[in-house]
């Protein structure tokens, strides 16, 4: 495993896999626990490099395994070029790069008569030619190879784009090579599921309450939303096909994929897709929704066949919503046990310590205190209990503003 995968950690404890995980200095440094069990940290400087990694499994005599498995968008390579070297089970790197190249996905999807947004590739952003234009009216900018929507822009001119390029030269971004895509209009709907000797075996369909670069624009928190196969059912089969042509024609043989889609109420567009479970609690969703454990899969599909997978969805609403990080030092905030006792509320995470000093970030897809999700009888009532569950954690979250004053400081009543 490159880089902990801790959902597919604590997934996978019922079953017999013994797993050998790199652990990156990100990853150490951040210090989320490592189930107990049959699961080996062998740290790495930098699990993404082929160099680091080969060098560390060298080093430590690891060089027997049944297959290698990435969760990250960013180690997806890594684990690719490290099952051909090791002779271990894994994607082939062609794919891999088929899942992670935006630029390179889209161009063999439109090739197979897939609705895609038209691209245009920038090799170089901080180096524009002279007499480059914006080839659309208007379009989204990103990293080829990006995630979270880091570094992705919406924009309607030429001018905008430079003044892009010159941001990423300034701040040094390390992404250099970007696409330009058409901009697509419509809900934004994902697709989640498993696939096992070239044949889709399970797939849930979801979407965005608003869509992501919506959220990251207004810094609001994501929220996403399951679509059920019963009263959605128009959904799943508009969707189906789209999903199944997709991955067959990037060649995913067997493992999770998360899929991302534009509904306009007419057609379907296919946006991206990656060899990987979709991120933040979108399987909780699933395996509350459907029974299946994504997270599980991720590593067993990897390791055997999966048959098709038969589901009786539970009725009603299942959606989720992020917990934002808030800018300051965190003092209290309520634990997982208070959120899942609260009404509705069937599953929740945390994922930083009390004492965080958070300092202000751009706008991404991942960064979050927590989670939670909610299962109510109706969709209205989901959305409610979205917004009540945000609003009291919210409210009952104790934060140390970064440039507080002796007098502000009095007011918080600290104690000593």
């Amino acid at each position: 495993m490159v880089g902990p995968d801790h959902q597919a950690l604590e997934a996978i404890q019922k079953h017999d896999v013994e797993v050998t995980a790199l652990l990156g200095g990100n990853a150490k440094d951040i210090g989320l626990p490592i189930p107990p069990g049959r699961t080996r940290l062998v740290f790495t400087d930098d699990p993404k490099s082929i160099d680091s990694a080969l060098n560390c499994l060298y080093r430590n005599g690891l060089e027997t395994f049944d297959a290698v498995y990435a969760h990250d968008d960013t180690t997806v390579m890594t684990a690719a070029v490290l099952g051909q070297v090791l002779g271990a089970r894994a994607i082939h790197p062609r794919t891999a790069a088929l899942f992670r190249d935006k630029f390179l996905q889209k161009q063999v999807l439109a090739a197979a008569g897939i609705i895609v947004a038209r691209s245009e590739l920038i090799e170089d952003i901080r180096d524009l030619p002279a007499g480059w234009e914006l080839p659309f009216a208007k379009a989204v900018v990103k990293p080829v190879a990006g995630q979270a929507t880091q570094t992705t822009y919406a924009v309607t001119s030429t001018a905008e784009v430079r003044r892009i390029s010159r941001e990423c030269k300034a701040k040094a971004i390390p992404s250099r090579t970007f696409v330009v895509e058409e901009f697509v209009e419509g809900e934004e709907w994902f697709a989640d599921g498993v696939v096992s000797d070239g044949r889709v075996r399970f797939v849930s369909l979801g979407r965005y309450a608003k869509n992501c670069l919506d959220a990251v624009a207004e810094h609001s928190p994501v929220r996403t939303l399951c679509l059920d196969p019963v009263t959605d059912k128009a959904f799943y089969d508009l969707a189906g096909p789209v999903v199944n042509q997709a991955l067959a024609t990037l060649g995913l043989g067997y493992g999770v994929f998360h899929m991302e889609l534009f509904y306009d109420g007419a057609r379907l567009a296919f946006s991206e897709c990656a060899a990987r479970r979709g991120g933040g609690p979108i399987s909780d969703q699933v395996r509350h929704k459907f029974g299946v454990d994504l997270a599980a899969l991720s590593v067993l599909s990897q390791l055997q066949p999966i048959g098709d997978i038969a589901v009786e969805p539970v009725e009603g609403s299942i959606g989720s919503a992020f917990l934002p990080t808030v800018e300051g030092t965190l003092l209290d905030h309520p634990s997982v046990a208070d959120l899942l006792a609260q009404p509705d509320v069937i599953n929740a995470r945390i994922f930083v310590p009390k004492g965080l000093r958070a300092a202000p970030t751009g706008g991404n897809t991942f960064g979050r205190m927590g989670e939670f999700t909610v299962h109510t009888k109706s969709w209205e009532e989901m959305v409610r209990r979205l917004d009540e569950v945000s609003a009291w954690f919210a409210a009952n979250t104790k934060v140390l503003p970064l440039t507080s004053t002796m007098r502000e400081l009095r007011s918080l009543n600290l104690g000593g």
